[in-house]
């Protein structure tokens, strides 16, 4: 039994592919989140009796019970992404493009090629073709491959260009993979031993409501995932239909 204390709890959250099989592909850590908690609800049907002239209760039935998880992440990478889009990460070798179209332009207009993390851009123009010069003709955004014109010109070409390997996201594309959620806690109070471990065995994130893109503070992902009863782990014990937390005295 553990001791009873106090308790402020902080630590790390780490998530994990739950596989279809229902094992547990290794978790990764979630890096700084500002909120974990566990929503819970039921719903219950009462039945009134009719024998006592008060028509009191004399029965009830729980019919719903849901649990939810409502997780907020502080660091964006793909994978924070993904989730929060309910998208696919995709990874993209390096490579080269040549002879990508872009059309009529003139000063001020702004093209996105096809990929980022570019170099060695080359572009052409002009009837007949004639190469552009950079900083005359355009500028370019090398890391996110957005190109700025400020000359006007016709049958514009992006030549040849090389890009490194980058990652992307396909929004709204995601396979609904079902993940686990594993809490190591620790109770910050002062002179408390006690250490908490959480886990949620199978848990549906759909995509964030909203997601800020242009921020005064710093920005946040705020998940609420839905949580749904594991067969694999029912059958045991020691884990339960959804969820389980263990207080554990350290040593």
């Amino acid at each position: 039994m553990s001791e009873t204390e106090y308790f402020s709890l902080q630590g790390r959250v780490y998530l994990g592919l739950r596989n279809a099989d229902g094992s547990r592909a290794p978790a990764r850590w979630a890096y700084d989140a500002s909120v974990l908690e566990l929503t819970m609800s039921s719903s219950r049907e009462t039945k009134k009796e009719s024998w006592s002239g008060v028509r009191g209760v004399g029965a009830t039935m729980t019919t719903e019970r849901n649990l939810g998880v409502n997780l907020t992440l502080g660091q964006l990478n793909t994978d924070h992404l993904a989730l929060a889009t309910d998208g696919t990460r995709m990874e993209l070798a390096a490579g080269s493009a040549a002879n990508e179209a872009i059309g009529t332009v003139k000063p001020g207009d702004v093209v996105a090629l096809e990929y980022a993390a570019i170099s060695a851009l080359a572009l052409e123009g002009g009837t007949p073709a004639a190469p552009l010069v950079l900083d005359t003709d355009y500028t370019v955004n090398l890391t996110t491959g957005i190109i700025t014109f400020l000359t006007a010109k016709t049958a514009v070409v992006a030549k040849t260009y090389e890009y490194a390997a980058h990652s992307l996201v396909k929004v709204f594309e995601s396979t609904k993979s079902e993940y686990y959620v594993l809490f190591d806690g620790v109770n910050s109070v002062d002179g408390t031993t006690m250490r908490f471990r959480g886990e949620v065995h199978r848990v549906t994130f759909p995509a964030s409501e909203t997601l800020s893109l242009i921020n005064d503070t710093f920005g946040e992902i705020a998940l609420t995932g839905e949580a749904k009863i594991d067969p694999v782990r029912q059958a045991d014990p020691r884990f339960g239909l959804y969820a389980r937390a263990l207080l554990v005295d350290a040593a």
